[in-house]
C-alpha cells in the first residue's frame, strides 16, 4: 500500500511512476488471499522479506512506562529507537553500518495497558543516517486494524466499528478501526519518510494521513467518528487529498537510489547538494538596474512569492535561472509589506527569502573609487539570518583580501587558508606570507578578549604561489555547518557534513575571486557564520591599490565600534593556542516524531 500510494503520487507530480524498493526474498507469495491455497509451488514468488530482529532487552524492559513515548511524565522517551538501533547493529548482515540501510521497523511487543490507559513499548520516530543506519519505527499496537491481503483493503478503510476498550486510541484519533488503521499506516510511513531524509513539511510529513488515507485508495470514504463527519466521494484531482508526500519531499526522493529509475542521468554530489542561489546582481556596464537573480544547478521546479505558486518554473518546465527587475516585483507587490521568496530546486532542495526586499537594500556589488572596477559579491546565508528582523540582528560584518598590506604597507598574498567548522561553521583564518593573519569572523569576544575559533572538523587548505580559490562550498542544514575552498590546482580542502545540504559559490566566466566576506552572530557564544560569501573582480588586469583601503573590504571592528582588548600581535583573535580543537559545539543526533 506504501508503495502503491507513493508511485502514484509520484505520477501525479510528474516524476514519473515510481517508488521506494524492497528488499525480496524467494517464498511464499502472502499479497493475496488467493496464494494460501494455490496447488503445488504456485504461490512461491519473489516477495518482500520480513527480518525478525532480536532485542537483548526483555519484554518487561521494553514495555517500561519510562520509554514509552505517550507518557508525558517518561524520562527517556526516545530510548525505544536506540534500543532498536543497537539491535539492527547487533544482527549485522544488512543493517551493517557500512550498508547504509533505510529500515522501516515495528516494535512487536507493543501493548496497550487499560491500568495506566498508556500505549507501552510504542514509539513513533525516524531518523536519517546516511553515513550508517536510517530508520523508521513505530510500534504494532494497531496493526489489528490493518488489511491481511490485498482483497481486505477496502473493507479495512470502510470499517466503522469501534476498536474498544482492550486497545489504545492512539492519539485520541482512532474511535473506529477505519481510523486505527489509517494512523498506523500513515504514521509509520511518516517515520519511513523521516529515514529518507523528509522533515516535517506538509502532507504525509504533517500528519496528514489522520483523515485522508483512505481516499488513496476507495472511492468513498467512510463516516468519521473523530471528526463526526460523513464519508465523501473522491475524485481524483478534486478530492483534497493531505495523505501525500510534499513535493519538495518528493523530488529529494526521486534522486536517491532507493527510488531511482534506469531512465535516471546521474547528477553529480554537487548538484545533488546544491540549494537554489538568490542574489541581486547589476547588468553589465549599469551598476543602477539591479535585478533579482534566482538559480539553482538542479534547475528550479516552483517559485513562490508569499506563498503564491508562480505559473512558472514548474517540474515539468523547470528552469536553471529566473531574473526580476526592482520595477517588476513593486509593480506586483506592496514595498511596505515582506515580500517572502519560495525557492525549490529539483533536488528538492529549497531556499526561503524572508524579505526580498531586504536583499536589494544590501547591495552586492562594490563599486571602486576613481575606477572603472566592480567587485561583485556572492554569499549563502542562514535560515535564521533570511528570517529575523534586521533590528534584532546583532552581528560582526568581516571582510577578507586575498591580498593584504602588511605592516611595511606592501601588498602581501595569502598562503593559507584554515576552515574552522564544528557544529557550525565558526569562521576561517587566512594566513599571509609576511606572517600576519585576518580572521573570516569576530577578532574580539563582546567582553573584548580575544575571539578563539572552535571547530573539532578544523583544516587547513595551502594556497601555493600562482593558484588560486575557484570556488568555495558552503555547507547548511538550518544553520551554516560546513565550508569547503577548491583552488585552480585541483586540490580542494575544509569540512562538509554528508547529511547537509551545500551550496557552491563561484565566480562568473570573467571573473575570479579575490576574497571573502561575512557576518558573524555576536550575541555571544561560538559567534557563529551567519553569512558567508565570496568576493569577484575582473579576471583581467589588476586592481588598484585603494582598493586594499577601502573599510568595507577590511575586518576592524566588525561595525560594532568597539576596539579589542588585545595585543598588536594577536589583535585578530587568532593565537595558535586558540585553535585547540573543542567538542563543545557538538549535538546529539536527534530523532523526529
Amino acid at each position: 500500500m506504501w508503495q502503491a500510494l507513493t508511485a502514484e503520487d509520484m505520477r501525479s507530480k510528474g516524476l514519473g511512476r515510481r517508488s521506494f524498493r524492497l528488499e525480496e526474498e524467494w517464498n511464499a507469495e502472502t499479497l493475496s488471499r488467493d496464494f494460501l491455497h494455490a496447488p503445488g509451488d504456485y504461490n512461491m514468488r519473489s516477495t518482500a522479506k520480513i527480518h525478525l530482529i532480536k532485542s537483548d532487552k526483555t519484554v518487561a524492559e521494553l514495555r517500561d512506562a519510562n520509554i514509552a513515548q505517550q507518557n508525558k511524565s517518561a524520562k527517556r522517551d526516545q530510548e525505544l529507537f536506540k534500543y532498536f538501533e543497537n539491535a539492527l547493529k547487533a544482527h549485522g548482515g544488512p543493517f551493517a553500518s557500512s550498508a547504509r540501510p533505510v529500515v522501516a521497523g515495528l516494535i512487536l511487543d507493543s501493548a496497550y495497558s487499560m491500568e495506566q490507559d498508556l500505549i507501552l513499548g510504542h514509539a513513533a520516530l525516524g531518523c536519517s543516517n546516511p553515513g550508517g543506519v536510517s530508520l523508521g519505527m513505530m510500534g504494532s499496537h494497531l496493526a489489528y486494524s490493518w488489511p491481511r491481503f490485498l482483497e481486505e483493503v477496502p473493507a479495512c478503510l470502510m470499517d466503522t466499528a469501534i476498536p474498544g476498550d482492550t486497545v489504545g486510541n492512539d492519539n485520541g484519533q482512532c474511535g473506529s478501526m477505519w481510523e486505527a488503521c489509517s494512523i498506523g499506516q500513515g504514521a509509520f510511513l511518516h517515520e519511513v519518510g523521516h529515514a529518507f531524509g523528509a522533515p516535517h513539511t506538509t502532507g504525509i510529513m504533517a500528519r496528514g494521513y489522520a483523515q485522508d488515507w483512505s481516499k488513496n485508495f476507495l472511492s468513498e470514504t467512510a463516516y468519521s467518528s473523530h471528526t463526526s463527519t460523513k464519508g465523501a466521494m473522491v475524485i481524483d484531482g478534486e478530492t483534497n487529498n493531505d495523505a501525500r508526500w510534499d513535493l519538495s519531499d518528493a523530488l529529494s526522493f526521486k534522486v536517491q537510489s532507493h527510488f531511482r529509475l534506469p531512465t535516471d542521468q546521474p547528477l553529480s554530489r554537487e548538484v545533488l547538494a546544491a540549494v537554489p542561489s538568490v542574489q541581486v546582481l547589476y547588468e553589465e556596464e549599469e551598476a543602477e538596474f539591479l535585478r533579482l537573480v534566482i538559480s539553482c544547478p538542479a534547475q528550479i521546479a516552483r517559485l513562490q512569492f508569499n506563498g503564491t505558486t508562480e505559473s512558472t518554473p514548474t517540474v515539468a518546465m523547470p528552469v536553471s535561472k529566473v531574473q526580476f527587475t526592482m520595477d517588476e516585483l513593486e509593480s506586483r507587490f506592496d514595498r511596505s509589506h515582506p515580500l517572502i521568496l519560495g525557492v525549490l530546486g529539483m533536488n528538492g532542495k529549497s531556499r526561503v527569502v524572508g524579505n526580498v526586499w531586504k536583499l536589494f537594500s544590501h547591495i552586492s556589488f562594490v563599486r571602486i573609487p576613481g575606477s572603472s572596477v566592480i567587485l561583485q559579491k556572492r554569499s549563502c546565508l542562514s535560515e535564521r539570518y533570511q528570517k529575523v528582523k534586521e533590528e534584532n540582528l546583532k552581528s560582526w560584518d568581516w571582510a577578507v583580501m586575498l591580498q593584504e598590506k602588511g605592516a611595511d604597507g606592501k601588498l602581501t598574498p595569502a598562503t593559507m587558508i584554515d576552515s574552522r567548522v564544528g557544529c557550525l561553521l565558526d569562521g576561517a583564518v587566512v594566513y599571509f606570507k609576511d606572517g600576519h593573519k585576518t580572521p573570516c569572523g569576530p577578532r574580539w569576544t563582546r567582553g573584548n578578549q580575544p575571539h578563539a575559533f572552535g571547530g573539532h572538523a578544523a583544516q587547513k587548505v595551502q594556497i601555493p604561489q600562482g593558484v588560486d580559490v575557484v570556488k568555495v562550498e558552503v555547507g547548511h542544514n538550518g544553520r551554516l555547518n560546513g565550508l569547503r575552498f577548491h583552488l585552480s590546482d585541483g586540490t580542494a580542502g575544509g569540512y562538509l557534513y554528508e547529511d547537509s545540504s551545500s551550496q557552491a559559490l563561484e565566480p562568473a566566466e570573467n571573473e575570479k575571486i579575490v576574497g571573502f566576506y561575512g557576518r558573524s552572530d555576536y550575541r555571544g557564544g561560538f559567534c557563529g557564520i551567519e553569512e558567508f560569501g565570496i568576493i569577484t573582480a575582473p579576471k583581467d588586469g589588476e586592481l588598484p591599490d585603494i582598493v586594499y583601503d577601502l573599510p568595507e573590504l577590511q575586518n576592524t571592528d566588525g561595525g560594532t565600534g568597539t576596539k579589542g582588548n588585545c595585543d598588536d600581535d594577536e589583535s585578530d583573535g587568532t593565537a595558535d593556542e586558540m585553535f585547540e580543537e573543542t567538542d563543545q559545539e557538538d549535538e546529539d543526533e536527534h530523532m523526529d516524531e
